[in-house]
């Protein structure tokens, strides 16, 4: 499974980071032996999705799963957007989505958007 995470500069809640993740991950098959991160940023998000790979290998591992995680750029996203199975953005209440949401969803990938 390939997911793609982005979110907005001011973004810090990592609980609702993780219900993005667990939403991701609730969508992964049984037959799928890869769960893909793929983070645009920025910074903030980068190190959430960090942790998150870095805390979920053992128990992944143990299930016969490996996670890995990728930084990449959003026009790098956007480039690939087609080979991806889930897209989450997350964001503070009334801050803005990326243009990575709509492509997304104009793509017919499942898109989440996390704005508490």
């Amino acid at each position: 499974m390939i997911v793609g995470v982005q979110g907005t500069p001011n973004f810090n809640n990592y609980n609702i980071f993780l219900r993005a993740m667990a939403v991701a991950l609730s969508e992964l098959k049984d037959n799928e032996k890869e769960f893909y991160l793929y983070s645009v940023g920025p910074a903030n998000v980068n190190d959430m999705a960090m942790e998150f790979v870095n805390l979920s290998e053992r128990g992944m591992k143990s299930r016969g799963k490996s996670i890995k995680l990728f930084r990449v750029t959003p026009q790098w996203l956007e480039e690939n957007i087609d080979s991806f199975d889930h897209f989450a953005f997350v964001a503070n209440s009334k801050e803005r989505v990326s243009n990575l949401v709509s492509l997304s969803k104009s793509k017919n990938i499942n898109t989440n958007v996390y704005n508490f």
